[in-house]
């Protein structure tokens, strides 16, 4: 492994020494590529090397030029032209840039010139995103080497086998290209929780290279939440979360609770591995229903999770991405990722069954009340969940003491806050919820009400965080932070070498849907024209689409594939807030009919989808 040490980023050097010398050079026909300046006497380089390096100097020049334009998506085109040059580099050619011992100065400046461009204008993406892109990511050739060829590479020496074959270097590849901001981030925050979650798998005896299993679920994020609503570092769903003991309701979420998750996380695939034994398998099994592992194995007749075919092809993707993770994060620097990472988080942790506002926590330790919240993803409101014992509460390091003789203090009814009040005529239980920022479940729990029937002049206990300020301006930033979410980025006016189509939404489109027929990524429409991950789409909606400007007329080949004839039936187009459960007891019909009906293989739906309820 030796000679793959700092070989990415390498070539980039190059650019800044030729950059210096290009106008002392002679572009004579023979010979027609001299050797890079500073490169030993002794040293042969290739011709195709140099040819490399010429493009990616050309392109580099192209991306400035753009950049003094204006065109930040023009320059950004030709830049990563240029990473995709320096991931196809030969081990012979990348041994050779080993010679200059200057390199890493130069690569770090040319890195932060990229970041400092785009770091503010570039999306993050989500860790479910990002497995999706690097799924429906295309493959250009590759040369012959050990990184970048069609050999298959196993390192036995740990627990973990790490398998280096075509679908991996696939993934190593976007992480280096397309991926490496959003890597990059993850690499920065995996310095917060991986010492944590490495100890703790230590104690389950788990391999230490599963905690990467977290990086490629959430980016090591414990607030990040999927489409299929599973939640936290790990993305536990609710049912698996509760088999594992993580609780959550309006007021708390276990699943968001890094220490228990973790624990949950080790549980789950220490299981995983007793019932595959083999660890490809196991995290296949974390990524899908284990059932549907074990019918690929049957089918095929083997153990060897590179040979399941018929495996979800998200799952498919999952293990190679998982090795790329690995590969990368033991030596970032030798894949030219030079990331200062976040300290490792220290905490004490308390257990608490009453409900305390959180402002009142972070007075008794000296700390702000925005601190405590960071170190409690878990908690979802501005107090410890009520009516739930042993509560586990986390507090900066080495102030348990001090917390626990200020709390024995404070009288209960200045442990938290609650407000009387009187029902106005007009007022429904929405409102009164809306108005304090809360829910109408939460009113009517505290309230002992079977229903919403309320009646004016009589009184709701409600509950209000001490610090009233504090909260209302932290509610009114997650409402202008949502805002920015459903409109995350300005609507793209120009890429270069690509002309604009404008595609008017159907009932029953996705932006899957669309990205197939149009040859392109959901992520791509959603950055071209301003959406956010998650928000959706709906009839009658402009969508402005990018194609090279060579392709053909994709309009009536998008218009032919959506001339589907109609079967005959009953049909029903979802709404905001449906379930394929609350449609099949609608209707008197089973989800498993359901799916049938509209061929489905699992049991997302979104708003605007047209379902077929009934044959007649």
């Amino acid at each position: 492994m030796k000679y793959f040490k700092k070989i990415i980023y390498i070539s980039l050097s190059i650019i800044f020494l030729i950059a210096c010398q290009t106008s002392n050079m002679q572009r004579t026909r023979a010979p027609q590529y001299k050797s890079p300046p500073g490169l030993p006497e002794n040293l042969w380089v290739s011709k195709d090397f140099n040819k490399q390096l010429d493009s990616i100097l050309s392109y580099y020049k192209q991306a400035g030029q753009k950049l003094a334009e204006g065109d930040t998506i023009g320059a950004e085109i030709y830049f990563d032209q240029s990473f995709e040059i320096v991931a196809q580099f030969s081990d012979e050619d990348r041994a050779a840039l080993q010679k200059w011992v200057d390199y890493d100065s130069v690569f770090r400046k040319m890195n932060h010139e990229y970041e400092e461009i785009y770091q503010n204008s570039t999306v993050t993406l989500e860790a479910e995103e990002v497995r999706e892109a690097i799924t429906d990511y295309e493959e250009i050739s590759l040369s012959d080497s050990a990184l970048n060829g069609n050999g298959v590479l196993v390192d036995s020496s740990g627990d973990v086998p790490i398998t280096l074959n075509k679908k991996v270097r696939l993934a190593l590849k976007y992480f280096q290209t397309k991926g490496r901001y959003v890597f990059s981030k993850w690499l920065q925050r995996s310095g917060k929780y991986l010492p944590m979650v490495q100890k703790i798998f230590e104690e389950y005896n788990l391999p230490p290279e599963l905690a990467y299993v977290a990086m490629i679920e959430s980016g090591f994020n414990p607030k990040a939440r999927s489409y299929a609503r599973a939640v936290g570092m790990w993305q536990f769903i609710s049912a698996t979360g509760r088999y594992y003991g993580l609780r959550h309701n309006w007021w708390f979420d276990e699943r968001r609770d890094v220490l228990k998750s973790t624990h949950a996380a080790a549980q789950h695939l220490g299981h995983l591995y007793e019932r595959f034994g083999d660890w490809y398998l196991a995290m296949s099994g974390y990524n899908c229903n284990p059932r549907k592992v074990e019918y690929n194995m049957r089918r095929y007749k083997t153990r060897d999770f590179w040979k399941l075919k018929r495996l979800p092809r998200q799952t498919r993707n999952y293990v190679p991405t998982f090795l790329a993770a690995v590969i990368i994060a033991r030596e970032p620097e030798k894949f030219g990722f030079f990331v200062d990472k976040v300290r490792p988080v220290q905490m004490d942790t308390v257990k608490i069954s009453e409900s305390v506002d959180l402002n009142v926590v972070a007075n008794l330790v000296d700390t702000s009340y925005a601190y405590i919240k960071e170190i409690n993803p878990a908690v979802l409101r501005w107090v410890t969940p009520p009516g739930i014992k042993d509560f586990t509460l986390y507090l900066p390091a080495g102030s348990k003491e001090k917390f626990k003789q200020g709390y024995a203090k404070i009288p209960d009814k200045k442990k938290r806050s609650w407000v009387r009040h009187r029902i106005r005529s007009g007022e429904t239980l929405s409102t009164i919820a809306r108005k304090y920022h809360t829910s109408m479940s939460v009113l009517r729990s505290i309230n002992k009400l079977r229903g919403s029937f309320i009646r004016a002049g009589k009184y709701l206990l409600i509950p209000v965080p001490q610090n009233k300020a504090q909260y209302y301006a932290y509610t009114a930033s997650r409402s202008v932070k949502s805002k920015r979410r459903s409109h995350s980025g300005a609507v793209v006016k120009n890429v270069a070498g690509h002309k604009k189509v404008t595609y008017l939404v159907k009932a029953g489109d996705t932006l899957g849907e669309i990205a197939e027929n149009f040859h392109t990524r959901a992520s791509k429409i959603r950055a071209w024209n301003g959406l956010s991950y998650g928000q959706y789409i709906k009839p009658k909606q402009k969508l402005n689409i990018w194609i090279p400007e060579n392709a053909g007329d994709v309009k009536n080949k998008l218009s032919k594939s959506k001339k589907t004839k109609k079967e005959p039936g009953v049909y029903y187009t979802v709404k905001t807030g449906d379930t394929l459960w609350d449609i099949a007891k609608k209707y008197g019909v089973t989800i498993r009919e359901l799916r049938k009906l509209n061929k489905m293989r699992g049991s997302r739906i979104r708003p605007g989808d047209r379902l077929r309820v009934a044959k007649n």
